[in-house]
């Protein structure tokens, strides 16, 4: 199951990734209050579907060991008429939860 979410690996300056404050590195995209974020394209599906609207998303912080939500407007009007969301993220086993997180209660 910690295989099935989406990590943070860089977000870009101004992006809707940034003002939601999403760190690189430390964050995990695990799902809104309708859908688990089990990859990339479910991501992508849930972005374009809330464009510009704000979309509740709930993130696990590797660092904190805290979950949170996160309002998150993706839109295109931000600076890079390429990418809704401003952040590059991996999925699948190389991007899995920190073996240190796995058995947290957090």
């Amino acid at each position: 199951a910690d295989e099935r979410l989406v990590r943070v690996l860089e977000v870009q300056e101004h992006s809707p990734a940034a003002v939601a404050g999403l760190v690189p590195e430390q964050d995990f995209l695990l799902g809104t209050t309708a859908c688990a974020l089990e990859s990339a394209d479910v991501l992508a599906r849930v972005l374009h579907e809330n464009l510009d609207r704000v979309v509740e998303l709930y993130v696990y912080n590797s660092t904190s060991d805290m979950v949170r939500v996160v309002g998150l407007l993706p839109t295109y009007s931000w600076g890079n008429q390429d990418s809704l969301l401003g952040a590059e993220v991996g999925t699948g086993y190389l991007h899995r939860l920190p073996t240190s997180c796995r058995n947290s209660i957090g």
